[in-house]
């Protein structure tokens, strides 16, 4: 059997396809969640102190489920790439799932005092040991069974995965805020997210096990990638952190503009679902151009872009005040970051060699996604509280492009071979 038979033989169904990047979807449903009840949590979870303490304590607790993704990328990178990448999966979504369930049920602090905040926190090191875990395996099942010339676009399903789970988060939370008052939201309300989250994971998990192993199949494409290039991988990691920079400040968007621009809360809701399909476009529309006419001139042409117009753009977005000026700049900073995001993730993933790759995209990934989105929402609440300086989410927007642009010229000027079009990837 020639090598096109056998990658067509193994490529999954669209059912399959679902179940993989559930994992990634579920990974932020559960975050957004956790920082959309985060002021539920907090005063449910944590003892009372001073005024917005307890907050303060559930968004580093947040960000201790980041801290968390290196060490689960390390053990399960390096496990997908001996054991392969299907039974690797299985066990991270497993324990997300614990994670989730285990979390919705934790008694109160008022029924088990400080156990309360330990098993909070407990659950979030288990959700961000999952998560990290779950990113390497994969994403190299997604660029195993790709055919080169579309595999920026399946790539790129692994992202909008993320951004299905921030729209789905979006819309429970804005349904139960809707149905909920805020002592049903503090008493059950949150829960009930949870919950839902954990509620996928039996069928992803059923499907996740009918799925063919592809750390066997041979690579295909005239530019496969044998040995490691370490500046080429670092170079490519910095677009990572570009791309998860505009993604964590995307994602505090709703915290942002309930907490310090006094939208109302529902609205706040809708500007961040409004934001995760923005960015599903985004990404769709960069696999499928990075996959055309080449990753380089997708990610440098809008990384420039992005770089020129993103602060005066966010300072344009809150001046007016309203829900609808701020909606429609994030959306268009969104878009250019996502559209950047798509091709520099699939370079990424393309410059690791395929006996190494479950670890290095999952340790890499790891690595940034736990400094991006557990640092960014922290260092920009605290930054804004002490100055009083609201065009903070702008600096960040042009720092990712910034990071993005670096990537793209590093990159090419190593000649890296995931640069050129998908035919010759």
């Amino acid at each position: 059997m020639d090598d096109l038979a056998e990658q067509t033989r193994h490529m999954p169904t669209r059912k399959q396809f679902v179940a993989v990047i559930s994992g990634n979807a579920l990974e932020f449903y559960d975050f957004l969640s956790f920082s959309f009840f985060a002021v539920n949590v907090s005063r449910v979870m944590f003892p009372a102190g001073a005024p917005g303490s307890t907050l303060l304590l559930t968004l580093m607790t947040a960000g201790a489920g980041f801290g968390a993704r290196p060490l689960g990328a390390i053990l399960f990178g390096l496990l997908g790439d001996k054991v392969g990448r299907r039974p690797t999966m299985l066990a991270t979504f497993a324990l997300m799932g614990v994670s989730a369930i285990g979390l919705a049920l934790t008694p109160s602090y008022a029924s088990i005092g400080v156990w309360a905040p330990v098993l909070v926190v407990l659950f979030r090191l288990l959700q961000g040991l999952a998560a990290g875990g779950d990113v390497g395996p994969t994403t190299a099942f997604l660029a195993e069974s790709a055919p080169p010339k579309r595999r920026g676009m399946l790539v790129a399903l692994q992202l909008v995965a993320m951004r299905i789970g921030v729209l789905a988060s979006g819309m429970v939370g804005l349904v139960l805020a809707s149905m909920l008052s805020p002592e049903q939201l503090d008493a059950f309300g949150w829960r009930i997210a949870f919950g839902i989250g954990a509620g996928i994971v039996p069928l992803a998990f059923i499907l996740r096990r009918r799925l063919d192993e592809t750390l066997h199949l041979p690579e295909r494409g005239p530019n496969v990638v044998t040995q490691l290039d370490v500046p080429a991988y670092l170079a490519a990691l910095l677009g990572v952190f570009g791309f998860l920079l505009a993604g964590a400040t995307g994602d505090f968007l709703f915290v942002y503009a309930v907490t310090f621009l006094k939208i109302p809360v529902t609205n706040g809701y809708l500007l961040q679902m409004a934001a995760a399909a923005t960015q599903i476009v985004g990404l769709l529309g960069g696999g499928w151009l990075g996959d055309r006419i080449g990753r380089h001139k997708v990610n440098l042409a809008m990384a420039v872009l992005a770089a020129a117009v993103s602060l005066p753009l966010f300072r344009w977005g809150i001046a007016g005040g309203t829900l609808g000026t701020l909606a429609l700049a994030a959306a268009l900073l969104l878009l250019m970051a996502t559209v950047s995001a798509a091709v520099a993730y699939a370079a990424f993933v393309e410059i690791a060699p395929k006996r190494h790759r479950a670890g290095l995209v999952g340790i890499g990934y790891g690595v940034v996604v736990a400094l991006t989105f557990g640092l960014t929402p922290v260092l920009l609440t605290r930054y804004m509280a002490q100055t009083g300086d609201l065009a903070a989410p702008g600096y960040a927007f042009v720092m990712a492009a910034i990071a993005l642009i670096a990537s793209s010229i590093m990159l090419a000027l190593r000649n890296a071979p995931i640069m050129g079009k998908a035919s010759a990837t």
